[in-house]
């Protein structure tokens, strides 16, 4: 007792510093568990089956609602590996323009999910906007690729699945590799997926701007063009 009260203001010194590591820790809990509550998580699926006729389901696990924009596909081939993209962005939808809820994109919900269409559809898209070679001759693997917005942050996010593909005789079995979505979070990954995202957006311009005569198209459209193209639709 005696050294306590000679030490006193020593002992007050050490107690304020280990409450002050207390409340420093607790609050570090407190901001990690709030950054976990808020982070983006998507959930790629396989379901119906692994074969050609199986669906792909994405679900939005996190907190907030998001905004899914494109679904980019990686197609290894022959050992090299081709990206493509299975969405409708580029200038073509893998559906009728009188479908438009058939798209992959728009928003998403939390706890809610989306069926993507049958896995053979979407690799069959993926070949058709690749640029694999006509004589390539084996699909080793595909990897799928969701980008979506936070709704609050307009931060990019993504979640990636990738199949093993097994032929047998005119049927596929899609396998994946990993038993839950991969989510891509870094921001270099994040950057290289919007700059592929900016590239497919430019190919589409580059192929529509250059018109049939091997001349750049002109800007602009007159008003009744567009007058006739808005009745047509409806």
């Amino acid at each position: 007792m005696e050294w306590l009260v000679d030490n006193q203001h020593v002992v007050s010194i050490i107690v304020q510093i280990v409450t002050a590591m207390v409340w420093l820790v607790y609050l570090q809990l407190i901001l990690m568990n709030f950054r976990r509550e808020r982070r983006s998580k998507l959930l790629l699926t396989r379901i119906a089956g692994g074969h050609e006729r199986g669906h792909l389901m994405l679900g939005n696990m996190g907190a907030e609602p998001i905004f899914v924009k494109a679904l980019l596909v990686d197609l290894e081939v022959d050992e090299k590996t081709y990206h493509s993209i299975a969405s409708d962005t580029g200038g073509f939808a893998p559906f009728p323009d009188t479908e438009p809820g058939r798209s992959v994109k728009g928003p998403l919900k939390a706890a809610e999910y989306r069926d993507l269409g049958q896995i053979s559809d979407l690799v069959s898209v993926a070949l058709e906007y690749s640029e694999i070679p006509e004589g390539a001759e084996n699909i080793e693997s595909v990897v799928f690729t969701v980008l979506a917005e936070n709704g609050r942050s307009n931060m990019l996010t993504a979640g990636q699945l990738s199949f093993d593909v097994y032929h047998a005789g005119e049927h596929q079995r899609y396998l994946p590799k990993t038993l839950s979505t991969v989510q891509l979070r870094s921001f270099r990954k994040r950057r290289e997926l919007s700059s592929r995202l900016e590239e497919v957006l430019e190919k589409e311009a580059h192929a529509f701007l250059t018109a049939d005569d091997g001349n750049r198209r002109v800007r602009g459209a007159s008003p009744s063009s567009l007058r006739h193209i808005a009745n047509e639709s409806r």
